[in-house]
């Protein structure tokens, strides 16, 4: 029924014809509205899931507490740390809530519908079962597992060696090789994500983060409208991170 469909999908698309057919077997489609939460942290885990179409983020509840708002020497309020951290973004074709499934652990995250999605949902039992039996499944696993550990090292390297501004520069580009779509003006970015969102991701305040856009902007590395970017420059936001 879903062959057809997960013979596109990069994550399944090397599949032996008997493989994606018991995969199929198995799967059940679903829809998120934007906004809608898939799963929360600590939730037990039922499944993992393919995004088909849409994009996810996946956040962490802060451990810090929450304090009340003060103001500094100036007078001025200090800007509280956010409730949350946003961790990964996850668009069509990338897996996700895997770990839970092979260490039958809770949800280390929560899984948040940035935009209207379709995903298709494995159940636990039934996708250990693929794994042992479709050594290519395990496979296609591993290789996406791979390789998100590997965008993870090169995303820590840069946001700790790199100052606000670097680590916006490199935020920017790697959404940019993810998710941009090459137009006269430049690399068009529709990352969906708020100035608050930005600022999760780079370890830094919505207003710091606003100056640094601003100052991209006004050097022409970058176009901003609502939450997209135009990258203009990406050379310049290479030489940026260094």
């Amino acid at each position: 029924m879903h062959e057809e469909l997960l013979a596109r999908l990069p994550l399944f698309q090397n599949l032996a014809p008997a493989s994606r057919q018991a995969l199929d077997e198995q799967i059940h489609p679903l829809a998120l509205r934007r906004g809608e939460v898939l799963f929360h942290s600590g939730d037990v885990a039922l499944g993992l899931y393919v995004l088909v179409s849409g994009k996810v983020k996946l956040t962490k509840p802060s451990r810090q507490p929450q304090p009340s708002l003060t103001t500094n020497r100036k007078g001025r309020p200090t800007i509280p740390m956010p409730r949350e951290s946003l961790l990964a973004l996850i668009g069509p074709g990338e897996m996700f809530g895997e770990l839970s499934v092979l260490d039958g652990g809770q949800r280390s995250t929560t899984a948040t519908a940035m935009l209207d999605c379709r995903l298709y949902h494995v159940p636990r039992e039934p996708m250990l079962d693929l794994i042992e039996k479709h050594h290519d499944v395990s496979q296609a696993m591993l290789r996406q597992m791979a390789h998100r550990v590997r965008v993870s090292n090169e995303t820590i390297s840069g946001l700790v060696l790199s100052d606000v501004p670097g680590r916006m520069a490199f935020l920017l580009l790697t959404m940019a090789e993810r998710f941009g779509i090459s137009t006269e003006r430049g690399v068009e970015v529709h990352h969906d994500l708020t100035q608050a969102e930005l600022a999760q991701m780079v370890g830094a305040s919505r207003e710091t983060v606003n100056k640094v856009l601003t100052d991209f902007a006004a050097r022409k590395w970058i176009t901003m409208s609502g939450k997209s970017v135009v990258i203009r420059d990406a050379a310049r936001l290479r030489a940026r991170i260094d």
